[in-house]
């Protein structure tokens, strides 16, 4: 738990000429104009923008670090240091609004501070160690220097000992930034003298040879509520640290995300001229996609378990948790390709059905059913429905949101997905966590809420794809109507698009332009549902066209460039 005391470049997304007009910023609020970028039917999801901005703004960070200036942003409003976790998540929007270095920097200083074991430090922060022990103890100062004007610089860290997703979540920001920029030259950029890419293998290496469970062939952490930092062992901030006395476990949440990593650390060692290391990750992110499978589905409950627990006698009372349904954990195994097709069919009616039976005001419940009541020793978990203890949590709702657009169930996303938006509306904005009604708790301002469900809005529900060698649309909006403008400082590329459906007629309408990289992509439209597609025209031409079938979602789907084209599709029942 992160209850120590946890951005401008000014950018604007900008509605192309002929939407000068357009629907977003004629509703958007006094000063707020800026800040929308796409404008739908719904102005629920329209407003849920409103708050995207302003959580990184005011979480903005920059501070000299051990060899440049660092530029990031903290987790919420509470949080003053960079989180490596928290930070990869707030790319999926900081791409959108910030330069490179906001996406870059932070992740070298991580590196930079790098210990020789591979782990990696939780956070990092400018400032003496004094000023972050009352909510980290053992937090200390790792670097301690001058800067270009001959000021002094104090950098201060700490780990929450009891996860191991810090590496992991240092292996997906890398990726993301990599994915975005294609630049092979930051991979191999030296950090304190050892390539970027070598010092992310060596954090993955780290998780293998101190925090594997053999037996199992699964990484391990403390014994947590799913996702979250804060053991049942302790009632003060020592439950944050693993220790001799804490149970270990083999979690869901933890094993997703080295899947995750191993993953795109194979496509990075590859892009890295290193064939052999892009092979060895390979097979190590199918032996723990399979272990995961092996050892954590429960085919009859339909979810996956949300850990193993390894040292029984250091937690004689634990209740049998294996009904506990684990949003978090069970939300990336869908998202990341750990389930398949079936099974991630299977967990989005579990988390439908839980939410409804345990009134949950949106599917961001993280523990349903909570552990009970003081079985978490700590104050800040120790209640039901309270922080990790199955809370309300937008940071793992937009992911889950994201798995169930990913895998072909947009209806069921999109529901839900308004929801969200409304709870937001109610509640003033994105806070750390909400209560079981949807009542704000925690941190305002959380950053990493703000990244993930930019992730569910701008991939899941509007489709929009782009890295440095592919731009590719899903359009997943059916039957509303919608435009986006995004722009990408980083790359100086910019993404435009309108929808329409004209229901009488039969007709989709999709005019979209882009200044990407990509000569040649696709665009997937999401059929209405009880339609079928009977022609494609590209600027009033007819085009063959392919269809596709993704979970219940039906798509239409054409080759084309990124000039400014005007797409029809002729729908019929």
């Amino acid at each position: 738990m992160r209850r120590s005391n946890r951005t401008t470049i000014l950018f604007f997304f900008v509605c192309l000429s002929l939407w000068a007009t357009c629907t977003a910023q004629a509703q958007a609020p006094a000063g707020r104009q800026q800040d929308r970028f796409y404008s739908s039917s719904s102005e629920e999801l329209n407003r849920l923008q409103d708050f995207f901005r302003p959580s990184l703004k005011a979480n903005e960070k920059v501070f000299a670090g051990r060899s440049n200036l660092v530029s990031g942003f903290g987790a919420g409003a509470s949080y003053p240091q960079i989180w490596l976790r928290d930070s990869a998540t707030i790319i999926p929007l900081s791409r959108y609004y910030y330069p490179l270095e906001y996406l870059t920097s932070w992740i070298e200083e991580h590196l930079s501070h790098q210990r020789e074991s591979g782990e990696l430090y939780d956070w990092i922060a400018a400032g003496a160690a004094g000023n972050f022990i009352g909510g980290a103890p053992l937090a200390k100062e790792v670097y301690k220097g001058v800067d270009a004007a001959g000021k002094p610089v104090i950098i201060s860290a700490d780990k929450n000992s009891t996860e191991a997703d810090q590496e992991t979540s240092a292996v997906d920001a890398a990726y993301q930034v990599f994915q975005i920029t294609g630049d092979r030259s930051w991979l191999t950029k030296s950090i304190n003298g050892r390539p970027l890419v070598s010092r992310l293998d060596d954090s993955l290496e780290y998780l293998l040879k101190d925090r594997f469970d053999a037996s199992h062939g699964l990484i391990t952490n403390a014994f947590t509520a799913d996702w979250g930092d804060v053991s049942p062992t302790y009632a003060d901030q020592r439950a944050i640290y693993l220790d001799s006395k804490t149970p270990v476990v083999a979690g869901l949440y933890t094993n997703a995300l080295f899947y995750r990593a191993a993953t795109q650390l194979a496509l990075m060692q590859a892009a890295a001229g290193s064939s052999e290391r892009a092979s060895y990750w390979r097979a190590r992110a199918d032996t723990i996609r399979a272990n995961i499978n092996k050892h954590l589905w429960q085919e009859s409950r339909g979810f996956y378990k949300l850990h193993l627990l390894l040292t029984p006698a250091l937690l004689p009372d634990a209740p049998d948790d294996s009904d506990i349904f684990a949003m978090g954990g069970n939300a990336v195994a869908a998202l990341y390709g750990v389930a398949d097709e079936r099974q991630a069919g299977r967990i989005f009616e579990v988390a439908e059905r839980r939410q409804r039976e345990y009134n949950i005001s949106t599917i961001g419940g993280t523990l349903l059913p909570p552990y009970p009541r003081g079985f978490f020793k700590h104050p800040a978990v120790s209640d039901e429905y309270a922080y990790q203890n199955g809370g309300q949590w937008d940071w793992f709702s937009g992911r889950f949101l994201l798995a169930e657009f990913e895998r072909g169930y947009s209806v069921r996303a999109y529901k839900q997905l308004l929801e969200v938006a409304r709870k937001c509306a109610r509640s003033g904005g994105l806070h750390e966590w909400n209560d079981k009604s949807g009542e704000a708790r925690g941190s305002a301002n959380y950053a990493g809420s703000a990244g993930v469900l930019t992730a569910a809005v701008v991939q899941g529900l509007f489709g929009v794809y782009l890295n440095h060698t592919r731009l590719d649309l899903r359009v997943r909006l059916a039957q509303r109507a919608a435009r986006i403008s995004l722009r990408q400082p980083s790359t100086n590329s910019y993404l435009s698009y309108r929808y329409s459906y004209d229901e009488r007629r039969g007709r989709i309408t999709l005019s979209y332009e882009s200044s990407a990289r990509a000569q040649q992509g696709r665009v997937c439209i999401l059929l209405p549902q009880d339609r079928r597609p009977i022609a494609l025209l590209l600027d009033g031409a007819r085009r063959s066209y392919t269809r596709e079938a993704v979970g219940e979602d039906r798509y239409a789907c054409a080759l084309t460039d990124w000039k400014p084209h005007r797409l029809e599709l002729r729908v019929a029942r």
